[in-house]
């Protein structure tokens, strides 16, 4: 019973609505913002491709995850610059650990690939506790 009690508890819950929603929702994310990662990958530099990839998903990423996972009522200016400062780090963050990896030769769609779980760790944390709080 106590074990039971502790996980409802626990910050890591698994059943936690929220992280559910955001794994859902953050997978057609995924998806679209990937796609669109990797296609740019192909034919600009890094540091553009990561850019117009992160534009897209601030956009997108804004109201998917305020609305639909923290179930936002009312999505103000002062959350999207929050969201929007977060982002810029993100990019930041997303194109020097693709350039990282890419300077051991490893393909740059692939560095893209291995960063992606370390950033949306770094999102679900950061969106939770700080963006879209109640």
């Amino acid at each position: 019973m106590k074990a039971n009690r502790f996980n409802k508890n626990s910050k890591f819950y698994l059943r936690d609505n929220k992280k559910v929603l955001f794994l859902i929702y953050g997978f057609i994310n995924f998806l679209s913002t990937n796609l669109l990662l990797q296609i740019s990958l192909l034919f600009i530099p890094i540091f553009f491709a990561t850019f117009i990839s992160q534009i897209f998903n601030l956009n997108f990423g804004f109201y998917l995850y305020g609305l639909k996972v923290f179930k936002v009522k009312f999505l103000s200016k002062r959350i999207y610059f929050k969201y929007l400062f977060f982002h810029l780090f993100l990019w930041i963050l997303n194109w020097f650990l693709i350039n990282f990896i890419y300077s051991f030769n490893v393909s740059k769609n692939l560095a893209a690939l291995l960063v992606l779980p370390f950033l949306a760790l770094i999102s679900f944390v950061y969106q939770k506790n700080i963006v879209f709080i109640k």
